[in-house]
């Protein structure tokens, strides 16, 4: 069947014509249907011709000469109803076919429709298979009225539509017409019941098929799932295992990227575009990461292909978890590396046998791949360890697969060495032991470094003698035997005797050397199972043991060995070709089981040295109660000055300093403490346990701080504005890093005029590090700050030293003002100092002066400045009254 497009006059209506085609010879009924424009007028017409040439042949006899009579060439529309006919059913015999023209419909014919087809210009040729037989009848006729009254019209359908018509034949009923059309039927029902039974059989098979794919994707091992536009469309078990998803419709609908790790995501994305559109049919097998919907990464291997689900592409995914297998593989990289490690290793079966070795087995022991593999480890045992040892080895093997400790063991070459193993019972599927793996590393420098550590924690380095903390060790110890063996014991506390000026004299490797001396001299004078150690500095202690049962003879031993002690230390030393000599101060104190502690017991001992300095030096005090009792009373002391600073409670007194006529040119400023129980409490008290304690650093900030002030205050009265202030400098203080930033510091935030301000130091600041004394005095003389050397000649003096400081006064200590008139010495001495002054260019000071004629003296021998109680005693800046100038008659 065709469809044409032809053009014809507008006066011309449908019809239709038999042809026979002039080339092929061809039979055809061609029918034209006239097509109305929009304004109601023909402008053209539907074209169908029908051929028939197969038909025609076996119809030539029930239609000789091609009777139109015989049959009619229709047109149907999709639902069957007739759109126009041949002359047929107007000029047939039965005259109720005339009626029949608008309501005649096909039988059966809705079913053989294929669809739209395009529209083609060509006719097409209609073999005998390609129609289908049905009956037309009128749409408001029941079946039994057709075949009673013959309405019944065989018609031969081609199952096609072309723009939604149908053609068909309409044939005349006649007895030999219904029979050949009868025979064509059930030739047509037998080829059709047996195509429905083929098609039967085919839907059992896909049926079948699709079971059988379906319990392969839904039983199948690994994941799959179709998606299609980043969807997941459906999904196996599996896959809802792979994604920790309660079931596979928890799958379903979810984002495909969301199940991706982020670093894998691109290359997902772009390989699902590829297969949706079409440009491959496959991705290969590759790795990737997946993400789980709890968050956990899974580690897959997945393929992809594209398919065709509802007619649309979509896109199947297969993956299999290889996460554990990842793992696996890494592990057995890490373990591949560490086998071949500096650490030791080998491999054992269950009865011990070594089966592999690394290099560093062969490193450490001696032994190549080769001697050891086929051997047991008892090829390195050395023989220092005993069965006991094994046995409880062993048994926690046995028990818990695994064991590390130290042993002995020995190399090829019979070199015993420490070793730290670890050994792992490897075990099989039935929990059997298959195998052991042991490492090991040779720690013989380990064991030296320990041995070196624990010399170096317990032991002195410079004397090779015990340390403190191995001493406070054995006094644990001893009392604990004491408890025992009810016998007492001693400890000694010994300190040399002006040490740091003979170190730093003669210098620190010197003092080291003489510091070896005194250990082994001690060492030599105590018994064996005593103890001499170095607790710091040039302190030593001596800790004896099993003395008597009875504390008197007890204290007689500890007093016999102290003799000793003093006696073996007051020999003269050759150092470096050095004679020196360095006396001791011992304290000395006994105990008993457990009738003190450490830490008592110590600080029993210290305050008996201290007695021992206090009494002149190089002797021996044993500790009493009466000392403790002094050692409670400085620690109250202690405590109660620093809190004096915190609250402010000292105070600055001033001493007049005057010139030759007796007009005073200044002060110095002396410290005092207002003690809210003690009253007022003198220097002498509390200086030198500030010293002792740390505390002198912020008490000398504060006496800075304070004088500055002072000097400011004067500087702003005409008759006090030329008064200059003298302030002492402590040992600890001076020797600060910050000490020069600091004094600047207060003279910037104070205002004070730096060249009215006087520093007094000591005499024990010049033997230790003069350079860098110098290097602090030259920094605050240059702002205009001066210095005095305090308490001149009772120290460590020397000539080079004061040549080299930038001092610009010497003070004449009142030790020697004393007794200038009575003792010659004094008078010598204090001659001396002027003298000395003089020549170095230094002006000259003494303090103490009480007496006119002690003035006198000085004045005569060139000292003209003075300090003293004949001057004036301390006294309060508020309370200070310039004096009148002394009447030289």
């Amino acid at each position: 069947m065709a469809a044409l497009r032809v053009t014809h006059d507008s006066q011309k209506r449908s019809g239709a014509l038999v042809q026979t085609d002039p080339i092929s010879g061809q039979q055809a009924v061609s029918v034209a249907i006239a097509l109305p424009s929009a304004s109601g007028k023909h402008d053209g017409a539907l074209g169908v011709a029908l051929k028939f040439e197969p038909l025609a042949q076996q119809w030539a006899a029930l239609v000789p000469g091609h009777d139109e009579s015989a049959y009619s060439a229709a047109l149907f529309d999709r639902n069957r109803r007739l759109v126009f006919a041949s002359g047929l059913l107007k000029s047939g015999v039965n005259p109720t076919y005339a009626a029949l023209d608008s309501q005649l419909t096909l039988e059966g014919a809705g079913e053989m429709l294929v669809g739209e087809q395009t529209l083609i210009t060509h006719t097409v040729g209609v073999g005998n298979d390609e129609w289908r037989l049905v009956m037309a009848r009128h749409a408001d006729t029941s079946p039994w009225s057709y075949l009673r009254n013959s309405y019944l019209l065989p018609a031969l359908v081609l199952p096609a539509l072309l723009l939604g018509l149908m053609g068909a034949l309409l044939l005349r009923r006649d007895r030999r017409a219904t029979l050949l059309l009868t025979q064509e039927q059930e030739r047509l029902r037998a080829a059709h019941d047996q195509l429905e039974q083929r098609v039967a059989q085919r839907t059992a098979q896909l049926a079948e098929r699709e079971a059988h794919y379906r319990s392969l994707f839904q039983l199948s091992p690994e994941a799959i799932f179709v998606h299609r536009s980043g969807k997941i469309l459906f999904a196996n078990e599996a896959a809802a295992t792979l994604f920790h998803a309660a079931d596979p419709d928890a799958l379903i609908g979810k984002a495909w990227r969301d199940l991706v790790a982020e670093h894998d995501s691109g290359i997902v994305e772009k390989r699902t575009a590829a297969l949706e559109r079409g440009d491959v049919g496959s991705v290969p097998l590759h790795e990737l990461s997946f993400q789980a919907l709890d968050g956990e990464q899974i580690q897959v291997e997945s393929a992809g292909a594209a398919i065709m689900v509802d007619g649309k592409s979509a896109v199947m995914t297969v993956a299999r978890e290889i996460t554990l297998r990842k793992k696996t593989e890494a592990s057995l990289r890490v373990a591949a590396i560490a086998f071949e490690s500096r650490e030791a290793m080998f491999v054992a079966d269950a009865n011990q046998v070594i089966l592999q070795v690394n290099q560093a087995f062969t490193r450490i022991t001696g032994y190549s791949a080769e001697e050891a593999v086929g051997q047991t480890p008892l090829l390195l045992k050395s023989g220092l360890q005993d069965a006991a040892f094994y046995d409880a080895m062993w048994a926690t093997l046995n028990r818990t697969g695994y064991w590390q400790g130290e042993l002995w063991n020995r190399r090829k070459n019979g070199e015993n060495y420490p070793e730290w193993l670890a050994i792992s019972a490897v075990l099989g599927e039935r929990g059997e032991v298959t195998n052991y793996v042991a490492a090991f590393n040779d720690i013989t420098q380990h064991k030296e470094a320990e041995e070196q550590i624990r010399l170096l924690a317990y032991s002195d380095p410079l004397t090779e003698l015990p340390n403190r903390r191995l001493l406070l060790d054995r006094l644990e110890q001893a009392f604990a035997a004491s408890a025992r063996n009810r016998r007492h014991g001693a400890l000694l506390l010994i300190d040399l005797d002006n040490f740091r000026n003979l170190n730093d004299t003669l210098g620190h490797d010197v003092g080291d050397l003489l510091l070896q001396l005194v250990g082994q001299r001690l060492s030599h004078c105590i018994r064996e199972g005593d103890t001499v150690a170095r607790v710091g500095g040039d302190e030593f202690a001596v800790m004896l043991e099993d003395l008597s049962e009875h504390a008197q003879e007890a204290l007689s031993q500890t007093e016999a060995m102290g003799t000793a002690i003093l006696t073996a230390l007051n020999r003269g030393y050759l150092v470096a070709g050095k004679s020196c000599q360095s006396t001791p101060s011992i304290g000395a104190t006994l105990f008993y089981a457990h009738n003190s502690t450490v830490e008592e017991l110590l600080k029993q001992t210290d305050l008996a040295m201290y007695q021992a300095k206090a009494a002149g030096r190089n002797t021996l005090r044993f500790f009493d109660p009466e000392m403790q009792a002094f050692a409670t009373e400085r620690a109250t002391l202690e405590s109660d000055l620093r809190e004096g600073l915190q609250r402010c409670q000292l105070v600055l007194y001033y001493q007049p300093q005057v010139d030759g006529p007796g007009g005073v040119t200044g002060f110095e400023a002396l410290v005092r403490w207002q003690h809210p129980r003690r009253g007022l409490v003198q220097p002498a008290e509390f200086i030198p346990l500030a010293e002792e304690t740390g505390l002198i650093l912020p008490l000398g900030q504060w006496v800075l701080q304070t004088a500055c002030t002072q000097l400011v205050a004067w500087g702003e009265r005409p008759e006090t504005a030329h008064f200059t202030v003298a302030v002492n400098v402590s040992a600890h203080q001076f020797r600060h890093p910050d000490f020069v930033m600091q004094v600047l510091t207060v003279l910037e935030e104070t205002g004070a005029d730096p060249r009215k301000l006087k520093l007094e130091l000591t005499e024990s600041l010049l033997v230790d590090n003069l350079d860098d004394v110098i290097a602090k005095m030259t920094a605050l003389k240059t702002p205009g700050v001066r210095f005095s050397l305090d308490d001149f000649g009772t120290g460590y003096s020397s000539l080079a030293y004061l040549k080299r400081l930038p001092l610009d006064q010497l003070k004449i200590d009142q030790s020697f003002i004393r007794d200038v008139l009575t003792d010659p010495n004094d008078a010598a001495i204090a001659r001396t100092i002027v003298a000395l002054a003089r020549s170095l260019g230094l002006a000259v000071i003494a303090e103490g002066v009480e007496t006119e004629a002690q003035r006198e003296f000085l004045a005569q021998n060139g000292c003209h400045a003075s300090q003293g109680f004949l001057f004036g005693r301390p006294d309060t800046a508020e309370s200070i009254t310039r004096p009148a100038p002394l009447d030289p008659t």
